[in-house]
């Protein structure tokens, strides 16, 4: 049974258009796999720890192989089951819509926490090493323009390649792009295209 972590980031609930795209791709998932069990982190409605001064010197302290300290190992404490349950998918998807080129802070927020030495990545002799095993990563997103021809100004997509070759995801995307250049009904237009061909 394959287990599909979704971690989510659609402030406009039912009105939002990733969320229309994920639930219209969740459905063809589904529908392909009815065994498939799907967990989802709504990060709108999710506190994720602090990452902050004790997790940065516990993290730092995690890739030297150094003792934490009671303050360290309480902060580790709290990130941990986060980054397991990321390791724990055999695949994972982030649905957000682009927000000023880039990802929604919420979605970084979370990547900051899950990314961890010893946990999401390591350290070796050779460089870092992925720990993931190679899990696609597919990030589902809208986009108001098109960034097909700009690529040097869509950060979502060369942030999240990176990251994944760092932790050793396979990066895929769902991206339904150029919404609102043209008004509603062409935005509308687009996006039911987009969601008939999943």
């Amino acid at each position: 049974m394959a287990r599909l972590l979704v971690v989510s980031c659609t402030p406009k609930g039912p009105l939002s258009r990733t969320r229309r795209l994920l639930d219209a791709w969740l459905a063809r998932r589904r529908s392909a796999d009815p065994a498939l069990t799907v967990e989802e982190v709504d990060l709108v409605d999710t506190e994720l720890p602090l990452v902050d001064g004790p997790v940065a010197l516990a993290k730092g302290s995690v890739a030297a192989g150094s003792h934490l300290t009671p303050t360290q190992q309480r902060a580790w404490e709290a990130i941990v089951p986060w980054a397991r349950e990321f390791l724990a998918a055999d695949e994972v998807a982030i649905a957000a819509p682009m927000w000023n080129f880039s990802l929604p802070y919420p979605v970084k927020h979370y990547l900051d926490v899950v990314v961890q030495p010893g946990l999401l990545f390591r350290y070796t002799e050779q460089g870092p090493r992925g720990l993931c095993g190679g899990k696609p990563l597919t990030l589902v997103t809208t986009r108001g323009s098109a960034y097909a021809d700009l690529p040097q100004v869509n950060f979502q997509t060369s942030y999240l390649r990176w990251l994944c070759e760092f932790i050793d995801c396979r990066y895929k995307e769902i991206v339904a792009e150029g919404l609102d250049v043209r008004g509603p009904e062409a935005g509308e237009k687009i996006l039911a295209g987009v969601i008939a061909g999943l």
